[in-house]
């Protein structure tokens, strides 16, 4: 081998492992200078706040708590497990039902919405009351896992190649037919890019689920460090939730890897927009009477609940106990302002945080489709914040960001972050590559890949990610009014349960939950009305 020939071995071979090195390589670097200015920001600046401890002490606290936490990070394990599990459980057959008998969509997506929406720090309690020991913290779970990945099923089942189902048609397969052959291939890129979502998701809502009342797990040790003052260890313990949370979501990434190789390109992600066809007039018919079927569901549903739980009606309200407090009762006039008033204060909070995460995250998402470099180092970073439990941690972000509009912006803004970066940055690294030839053929750069290609064929996805993320920023929302403001629905639902004035927490229940409803309703219709205007 010639010197030359030799020279040019050894440049391939060092770019190859460089290649294959860069995946690793630059998240542990961003990793690093992350920590680092985190700690010299902890000995300088923040020398004096007790509630940033540096990186240093934290990791050296975790490596010591590992006999302490190992059966509480176990048990956070087993129910995220679980939840994510059933959650998916009910996602896919939700998706198949919906698929193959159109009417039951029409009834029951509208009750996995108001489902997927309900203020679960509020009546968690209620299920901790109800269901056995454990099973609470894992229906907390598995409802942030089941509608992220509803939605992405069903958006994966009508993508499917039109011919290809019309080959199947032709030999004479039905609707079961198609799903088995064309349909649930063609689902797999849309189905990873909801369960991305969700693997931190059902950590978190663990978490959530034990802070609210549990026996052991990483979300009950947090409660108990953080009543003791016990700063370095809540942290650790939030340290332990995140490489948890990155596990799920690691092993989620690996198995799209594996199973879906092909999905560098290809259909855009944009959820199911559903709803009648035809003209207006028998669109507006349609809609409205299932609408009017639907909401009967969820209160017959929401009836049949208080009625079975066996639980004393003092504590469990009916609709009709909510309809009389704030209709009929002689202070109803006084209820329902105290009602609106706290409504008024937690749409706002909402607005803040979902303007914030969206912007931030669209801004996130354009320079991890120009930089490989910045994608490597924002994606470990997001799904470690997307895991942090806010509920433990809110008192040390308090001591941060004070009990104002910050910390609203804050927490509102990192839960409705999540959903729109995975799902703005999926459909910016699948636009279709027949567009981004036409600007590389007349020489332009990414940047400009970009502004004229990717992100207008991106637009639907914006929109459609607004439907996951308006309703989860109202859950930040809440939070945050609960734990921090003390202002809006989330401090005055908090206040009314321990005055056991249970009608009022109720009556706000469903008032959030009709809420965050209409704000998906609006992120819908507004989704709509583009792809009619894109002609998709």
């Amino acid at each position: 081998m010639t010197a030359s020939a030799a020279a040019a071995a050894a440049a391939g071979w060092a770019w190859a492992l460089r290649a294959r090195l860069r995946p690793v390589v630059l998240p542990v670097a961003g990793i690093a200078g992350f920590l680092l200015l985190w700690q010299l920001a902890a000995v300088t600046v923040l020398a004096d706040s007790y509630a940033v401890p540096p990186p240093t002490a934290i990791v050296a606290r975790a490596v010591a708590d590992v006999p302490f936490v190992w059966p509480h990070l176990i048990q956070t394990g087993w129910e995220a497990s679980l939840g994510w599990f059933f959650g998916n459980l009910v996602a896919v057959g939700g998706a198949v039902l919906f698929l193959l008998i159109r009417p039951l969509e029409a009834l029951f997506f509208r009750l996995f919405v108001a489902l997927y929406c309900l203020p679960l720090v509020a009546i968690a309690p209620i299920l901790i009351a109800v269901l056995p020991e454990g099973w609470a913290q894992v229906v907390v779970s598995a409802q942030g896992v089941f509608f992220t990945t509803l939605i992405a099923i069903l958006l994966g089942f009508r993508s499917a190649d039109a011919a290809s189902l019309d080959v199947v048609r032709a030999a004479g397969g039905g609707a079961v037919w198609q799903l088995a052959l064309v349909r649930m291939k063609a689902a797999l890129p849309s189905v990873f890019s909801g369960l991305r979502i969700a693997a931190p998701a059902c950590v978190l809502g663990a978490v959530i689920g034990e802070y609210l009342g549990a026996r052991a797990g990483l979300g009950i040790a947090m409660v108990y460090s953080s009543q003791s003052l016990d700063i370095t260890r809540t942290w650790g313990l939030a340290l332990y939730t995140a490489l948890l949370a990155g596990l799920f979501y690691a092993a989620t990434a690996l198995a799209e890897r594996l199973l879906v190789p092909w999905m560098r390109h290809g259909a855009l992600v944009s959820l199911p927009v559903g709803g009648a066809r035809g003209s207006w007039p028998r669109r507006l018919v349609l809609g409205t009477g299932s609408f009017v079927l639907s909401v009967a569901v969820i209160l017959a549903l929401w009836q049949a609940v208080v009625s079975g739980s066996g639980l004393s009606a003092y504590f469990m309200k009916g609709p009709a106990d909510v309809f009389r407090y704030l209709v009929t009762d002689a202070d109803a006039p006084a209820h329902l302002q105290r009602l609106l008033s706290g409504l008024g204060v937690t749409l706002f909070d909402t607005l803040l945080g979902f303007v914030a995460g969206t912007l931030v995250a669209l801004a996130l998402a354009v320079l991890m489709t120009v930089s490989p470099t910045v994608r490597s180092l924002v994606t470990p970073l997001t799904v470690s914040m997307r895991a942090v439990p806010l509920v433990a941690l809110t008192p040390l972000f308090v001591l941060i960001f004070g009990r104002g509009v910050a910390v609203v912006l804050f927490i509102a803004g990192l839960v409705a972050l999540f959903p729109t970066l995975v799902i703005v940055s999926g459909a910016l690294a699948r636009t279709p590559s027949s567009g981004l030839d036409l600007v590389r053929v007349g020489g332009g750069s990414r940047w400009k890949e970009v502004r004229l290609v990717m992100i207008p064929a991106s637009v639907p996805a914006i929109f459609s990610a607004a439907r996951t993320a308006a309703p989860t920023a109202m859950l930040g929302a809440l939070l945050a009014e609960w734990l921090a403001t003390g202002t809006g629905l989330g401090s005055d639902m908090l206040r009314a349960a321990a005055d056991a004035q249970f009608a009022f927490v109720w009556a706000a229940v469903a008032a959030v939950t009709a809420a965050a409803f209409l704000l998906y309703g609006v992120a819908t219709v507004a989704e709509s009305a583009v792809q009619r205007h894109l002609g998709h």
